[in-house]
Protein backbone atom coordinates (compact mmCIF):
# COMPACT_ATOMS: atom_id res chain seq x y z
CA UNK A 1 0.00 0.00 0.00
CA UNK A 2 1.40 3.34 -0.87
CA UNK A 3 1.99 6.21 1.62
CA UNK A 4 0.10 8.97 1.49
CA UNK A 5 1.15 12.53 1.25
CA UNK A 6 1.10 14.33 4.66
CA UNK A 7 -1.84 16.19 5.89
CA UNK A 8 0.21 18.01 8.53
CA UNK A 9 -0.90 21.83 8.20
CA UNK A 10 1.00 22.97 11.39
CA UNK A 11 4.23 24.09 11.81
CA UNK A 12 4.42 24.35 15.60
CA UNK A 13 2.98 21.51 18.18
CA UNK A 14 0.13 23.50 20.00
CA UNK A 15 -0.23 23.72 23.66
CA UNK A 16 2.85 22.26 24.59
CA UNK A 17 2.73 22.60 28.06
CA UNK A 18 -0.11 20.83 28.29
CA UNK A 19 1.93 17.84 25.77
CA UNK A 20 4.03 17.82 28.62
CA UNK A 21 2.20 17.09 31.34
CA UNK A 22 -0.20 14.66 28.81
CA UNK A 23 2.77 12.61 27.69
CA UNK A 24 4.01 11.98 30.96
CA UNK A 25 0.57 10.90 31.93
CA UNK A 26 0.46 8.36 29.15
CA UNK A 27 4.31 7.01 30.26
CA UNK A 28 2.92 6.06 33.53
CA UNK A 29 0.03 4.73 31.55
CA UNK A 30 2.40 2.41 29.58
CA UNK A 31 4.81 1.34 32.90
CA UNK A 32 1.47 0.53 34.78
CA UNK A 33 0.34 -1.26 31.72
CA UNK A 34 3.56 -3.62 31.77
CA UNK A 35 3.80 -3.97 35.75
CA UNK A 36 -0.25 -4.96 36.49
CA UNK A 37 -1.75 -6.39 33.42
CA UNK A 38 -1.93 -10.04 33.39
CA UNK A 39 0.28 -11.31 30.52
CA UNK A 40 1.65 -7.58 29.37
CA UNK A 41 5.58 -8.25 30.42
CA UNK A 42 4.89 -11.48 27.57
CA UNK A 43 4.69 -9.31 24.49
CA UNK A 44 8.40 -8.37 25.42
CA UNK A 45 9.74 -11.50 25.93
CA UNK A 46 11.06 -13.72 23.38
CA UNK A 47 10.17 -16.82 25.28
CA UNK A 48 6.56 -16.31 26.08
CA UNK A 49 5.32 -15.53 22.72
CA UNK A 50 1.82 -16.94 21.66
CA UNK A 51 0.91 -16.92 18.11
CA UNK A 52 -3.00 -16.93 19.44
CA UNK A 53 -2.22 -13.95 21.30
CA UNK A 54 -0.63 -12.02 18.17
CA UNK A 55 -3.38 -13.37 15.58
CA UNK A 56 -5.82 -11.83 18.33
CA UNK A 57 -4.56 -8.58 18.92
CA UNK A 58 -4.39 -8.18 15.13
CA UNK A 59 -7.98 -9.08 13.99
CA UNK A 60 -9.09 -6.72 17.16
CA UNK A 61 -6.76 -3.97 15.68
CA UNK A 62 -8.59 -4.68 12.44
CA UNK A 63 -12.19 -4.80 14.03
CA UNK A 64 -11.26 -1.52 15.76
CA UNK A 65 -10.00 0.48 13.36
CA UNK A 66 -13.72 -0.93 11.18
CA UNK A 67 -15.42 0.68 13.64
CA UNK A 68 -13.69 4.00 14.04
CA UNK A 69 -14.45 3.88 10.31
CA UNK A 70 -18.10 4.67 10.86
CA UNK A 71 -17.43 6.74 13.52
CA UNK A 72 -14.51 9.83 12.02
CA UNK A 73 -17.42 10.30 9.02
CA UNK A 74 -19.84 11.61 12.09
CA UNK A 75 -16.56 13.89 13.55
CA UNK A 76 -16.08 15.59 10.51
CA UNK A 77 -19.68 16.09 10.27
CA UNK A 78 -20.21 17.60 13.27
CA UNK A 79 -17.22 19.88 12.46
CA UNK A 80 -18.76 21.04 8.65
CA UNK A 81 -20.43 24.25 10.43
CA UNK A 82 -18.32 24.85 13.14
CA UNK A 83 -14.81 24.88 12.24
CA UNK A 84 -14.69 23.67 8.05
CA UNK A 85 -10.89 23.72 8.39
CA UNK A 86 -11.13 21.02 11.22
CA UNK A 87 -13.81 19.38 9.65
CA UNK A 88 -11.52 18.73 6.34
CA UNK A 89 -8.50 17.64 8.09
CA UNK A 90 -10.05 15.19 9.79
CA UNK A 91 -12.21 14.25 7.00
CA UNK A 92 -8.55 13.02 5.33
CA UNK A 93 -7.02 11.86 7.73
CA UNK A 94 -10.27 9.34 8.92
CA UNK A 95 -10.22 8.34 5.62
CA UNK A 96 -7.17 7.68 5.33
CA UNK A 97 -6.82 5.67 8.45
CA UNK A 98 -10.18 3.66 7.67
CA UNK A 99 -8.82 1.37 5.55
CA UNK A 100 -5.40 0.31 7.12
CA UNK A 101 -7.52 -2.41 8.76
CA UNK A 102 -6.33 -4.32 5.26
CA UNK A 103 -2.63 -3.59 6.49
CA UNK A 104 -3.19 -6.25 9.31
CA UNK A 105 -5.22 -8.72 7.40
CA UNK A 106 -2.34 -8.82 4.64
CA UNK A 107 -0.16 -10.09 7.67
CA UNK A 108 -2.90 -12.42 9.29
CA UNK A 109 -3.38 -14.55 5.70
CA UNK A 110 0.42 -15.09 6.16
CA UNK A 111 0.11 -16.80 9.35
CA UNK A 112 -2.93 -18.77 7.61
CA UNK A 113 -6.04 -16.76 8.60
CA UNK A 114 -8.54 -15.80 5.83
CA UNK A 115 -10.66 -13.06 5.37
CA UNK A 116 -13.89 -15.14 6.44
CA UNK A 117 -12.37 -16.39 9.66
CA UNK A 118 -11.38 -12.69 10.83
CA UNK A 119 -14.20 -11.10 10.25
CA UNK A 120 -16.40 -13.90 11.80
CA UNK A 121 -14.69 -12.50 14.72
CA UNK A 122 -16.67 -10.24 17.22
CA UNK A 123 -15.23 -7.36 18.78
CA UNK A 124 -14.10 -7.79 22.83
CA UNK A 125 -15.96 -6.64 25.43
CA UNK A 126 -13.94 -3.68 26.05
CA UNK A 127 -13.88 -2.52 22.08
CA UNK A 128 -17.98 -2.82 22.44
CA UNK A 129 -17.86 -0.54 25.09
CA UNK A 130 -14.79 2.10 23.80
CA UNK A 131 -16.93 2.61 21.02
CA UNK A 132 -20.39 3.06 22.63
CA UNK A 133 -19.00 5.85 24.82
CA UNK A 134 -17.80 7.11 21.20
CA UNK A 135 -21.53 7.33 20.36
CA UNK A 136 -22.94 8.44 23.71
CA UNK A 137 -20.18 11.66 23.76
CA UNK A 138 -20.84 12.52 20.52
CA UNK A 139 -24.76 12.55 21.49
CA UNK A 140 -24.53 14.56 24.51
CA UNK A 141 -20.99 16.84 24.54
CA UNK A 142 -19.39 16.29 21.06
CA UNK A 143 -16.79 14.32 19.36
CA UNK A 144 -13.82 15.00 21.88
CA UNK A 145 -13.41 11.72 23.25
CA UNK A 146 -13.90 10.09 20.06
CA UNK A 147 -10.65 12.76 18.29
CA UNK A 148 -8.62 11.78 21.79
CA UNK A 149 -8.89 8.09 21.17
CA UNK A 150 -7.43 8.85 17.76
CA UNK A 151 -3.93 10.62 19.14
CA UNK A 152 -4.06 7.87 22.22
CA UNK A 153 -3.93 5.39 19.43
CA UNK A 154 -1.23 6.94 17.26
CA UNK A 155 0.87 7.81 20.48
CA UNK A 156 0.70 3.91 22.15
CA UNK A 157 1.55 2.57 18.67
CA UNK A 158 4.19 4.55 18.20
CA UNK A 159 5.72 3.61 21.64
CA UNK A 160 4.77 -0.10 22.43
CA UNK A 161 4.37 -1.68 18.81
CA UNK A 162 8.22 -1.53 17.58
CA UNK A 163 9.19 -3.88 20.97
CA UNK A 164 6.33 -5.99 20.14
CA UNK A 165 7.06 -6.46 16.32
CA UNK A 166 10.64 -7.24 17.24
CA UNK A 167 9.47 -10.18 18.87
CA UNK A 168 7.19 -11.27 17.25
CA UNK A 169 9.21 -11.39 13.70
CA UNK A 170 11.48 -13.70 16.21
CA UNK A 171 8.56 -16.29 15.58
CA UNK A 172 7.01 -14.90 12.91
CA UNK A 173 9.24 -13.92 10.38
CA UNK A 174 9.78 -10.00 9.08
CA UNK A 175 7.72 -11.33 5.96
CA UNK A 176 4.82 -11.62 8.40
CA UNK A 177 4.56 -8.23 9.66
CA UNK A 178 4.96 -6.27 6.69
CA UNK A 179 1.58 -4.66 7.35
CA UNK A 180 2.00 -3.91 10.76
CA UNK A 181 5.49 -2.11 10.00
CA UNK A 182 4.02 -0.51 7.40
CA UNK A 183 1.32 1.23 9.18
CA UNK A 184 3.84 2.33 11.70
CA UNK A 185 6.08 3.76 9.12
CA UNK A 186 2.91 5.48 7.44
CA UNK A 187 2.14 7.41 10.76
CA UNK A 188 5.92 8.34 11.38
CA UNK A 189 6.16 9.62 7.88
CA UNK A 190 3.14 11.52 8.50
CA UNK A 191 3.78 12.58 11.64
CA UNK A 192 0.12 11.51 13.06
CA UNK A 193 0.63 11.49 16.55
CA UNK A 194 1.85 15.55 16.59
CA UNK A 195 -1.00 16.30 14.10
CA UNK A 196 -4.12 14.70 15.56
CA UNK A 197 -3.25 16.45 18.78
CA UNK A 198 -2.98 19.58 16.89
CA UNK A 199 -6.09 18.84 15.30
CA UNK A 200 -7.56 18.46 18.83
CA UNK A 201 -5.42 21.50 20.10
CA UNK A 202 -8.20 23.72 17.52
CA UNK A 203 -11.21 23.12 20.25
CA UNK A 204 -9.35 22.93 23.51
CA UNK A 205 -9.97 26.68 25.00
CA UNK A 206 -9.21 26.70 28.43
CA UNK A 207 -8.26 24.55 31.83
CA UNK A 208 -11.96 23.03 31.94
CA UNK A 209 -10.93 21.80 28.53
CA UNK A 210 -7.83 20.31 29.28
CA UNK A 211 -9.49 18.64 32.57
CA UNK A 212 -11.99 17.06 29.91
CA UNK A 213 -9.36 15.90 27.71
CA UNK A 214 -7.68 13.65 30.61
CA UNK A 215 -10.95 12.88 31.75
CA UNK A 216 -11.48 10.97 28.12
CA UNK A 217 -7.73 9.78 28.15
CA UNK A 218 -8.35 8.20 31.76
CA UNK A 219 -11.47 6.13 30.51
CA UNK A 220 -9.84 5.50 26.93
CA UNK A 221 -7.03 3.66 28.34
CA UNK A 222 -7.99 1.82 30.94
CA UNK A 223 -11.03 -0.09 28.21
CA UNK A 224 -7.76 -0.34 26.31
CA UNK A 225 -6.20 -1.95 29.49
CA UNK A 226 -9.60 -4.07 30.03
CA UNK A 227 -9.51 -5.50 26.49
CA UNK A 228 -6.00 -6.87 26.48
CA UNK A 229 -6.84 -8.08 29.46
CA UNK A 230 -9.58 -9.85 27.74
CA UNK A 231 -7.75 -11.22 24.85
CA UNK A 232 -5.24 -12.85 26.85
CA UNK A 233 -7.63 -14.48 28.94
CA UNK A 234 -9.32 -15.83 25.85
CA UNK A 235 -5.73 -17.05 24.03
CA UNK A 236 -3.21 -17.41 26.15
CA UNK A 237 -4.94 -19.10 29.65
CA UNK A 238 -8.47 -20.44 27.44
CA UNK A 239 -11.73 -19.91 28.07
CA UNK A 240 -11.48 -21.44 31.18
CA UNK A 241 -9.87 -18.43 32.58
CA UNK A 242 -11.86 -15.89 31.00
CA UNK A 243 -14.35 -15.27 33.93
CA UNK A 244 -11.58 -14.74 36.72
CA UNK A 245 -9.65 -13.16 34.55
CA UNK A 246 -12.06 -10.50 33.38
CA UNK A 247 -12.89 -9.36 36.90
CA UNK A 248 -9.49 -7.62 36.36
CA UNK A 249 -10.69 -5.13 33.82
CA UNK A 250 -12.79 -3.03 36.76
CA UNK A 251 -9.90 -2.80 39.02
CA UNK A 252 -7.54 -1.96 36.12
CA UNK A 253 -10.00 1.24 35.21
CA UNK A 254 -9.42 2.14 38.97
CA UNK A 255 -5.97 1.51 38.78
CA UNK A 256 -5.52 3.68 36.19
CA UNK A 257 -7.91 6.26 37.80
CA UNK A 258 -5.77 6.44 41.35
CA UNK A 259 -2.65 6.77 38.89
CA UNK A 260 -4.10 10.15 37.81
CA UNK A 261 -5.18 11.29 40.88
CA UNK A 262 -1.34 11.15 41.72
CA UNK A 263 -0.06 12.37 38.75
CA UNK A 264 -2.22 15.40 38.68
CA UNK A 265 -1.62 16.17 42.25
CA UNK A 266 2.37 16.48 41.73
CA UNK A 267 2.06 18.38 37.95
Amino acid sequence: MPRSKSYNTYSNLQRPEFRKRVDELLLKFERDFYERSAGADGMLDKDKFDLELYKRHNVETMIRIGLKRAVDPLIANYWATRDPQLCKEWGLYGAEEGRHDRMFAGDLHKVGMTDEEIYAIRPTFATELLNGYFYYTMATEGPLAAMISGFYLEYIAGKTQPDWLDIMEQHVGADKTKGARAHLALDEDDDHVDMVWNLIMRIIKDEADEERFVEHLIKINSLFVSYFVEVYAATVLGAGADASLLTQAAPAAAVQTNLQTKATASV
